[in-house]
């Protein structure tokens, strides 16, 4: 159900922004990574950053869309500052807001961009629902022990897996549904999301262009 933007999942929506950005709404609104996103959009509960790279740490995105409440989560070294905000590491679980959020690891395996401990994935819980964001990654061991209902997994390759790769994590992965992301927008990561043929596959249109 929803939208060519938006998948809907037991209530909770889970919209596809740009890039790596999504929108996730339940009784609360999450944005993670949101990427060049334009004044006037909905104000976030929470915000979520995976690491410190210009296209997840937005700074202009991440003022657009916070208001007095709004809580920012980023990993230790990747701070923002003039908020609300929570530094945290990989293997923290904390809850905020009624969600639960977890970080999970998120690195290059044979690449020099994203070196292990330098960013993190995040598993969120909202309104019993479990979304996987895995940050920008290859293929990891860590990601067998990922039991989600939705998992949004690059495939943009150069910075992080390519759509073969991402069909390989998407089977190590225990989810229901498996959202392609973080390509196209940015030069190196041009990649088709029809090739990345898996069982419960959600592809969605980015909202912003």
């Amino acid at each position: 159900m929803g939208d060519e933007n938006t998948f809907v999942y037991k209530e909770v929506e889970v919209t596809y922004l740009k890039h790596a950005g999504f929108r996730i709404k339940g009784s609360v609104t999450i944005y993670i990574d949101p990427f060049e996103v334009p004044e006037g959009m909905e104000k976030a509960d929470i915000i979520l950053v995976t690491h410190d790279h210009f296209d997840h740490k937005d700074v202009s995105s991440i003022i657009h869309l916070s208001g007095g409440e709004t809580v920012i989560i980023y990993p230790r070294g990747c701070v923002v500052e003039g908020y609300r905000s929570c530094e945290i590491s990989v293997g923290d679980k904390l809850e905020v807001k009624g969600v639960k959020i977890e970080t999970v690891p998120a690195y290059n395996v044979n690449k020099p961009y994203h070196k292990k401990g330098s960013g993190v994935g995040y598993i969120v819980e909202i309104d019993g629902v479990r979304i996987y964001h895995a940050g920008d990654t290859d293929r990891i061991p860590e990601m067998k022990d990922i039991k989600v209902d939705i998992a949004l997994l690059p495939i943009g390759g150069t910075y992080t897996m390519d759509v073969k790769e991402a069909v390989e994590a998407a089977k190590d992965i225990q989810a229901k549904h498996y959202v392609p992301m973080h390509y196209g927008a940015i030069e190196g990561t041009e990649a088709n999301p029809e090739e990345f043929r898996v069982k419960g596959v959600v592809i969605l249109k980015p909202l912003l262009s």
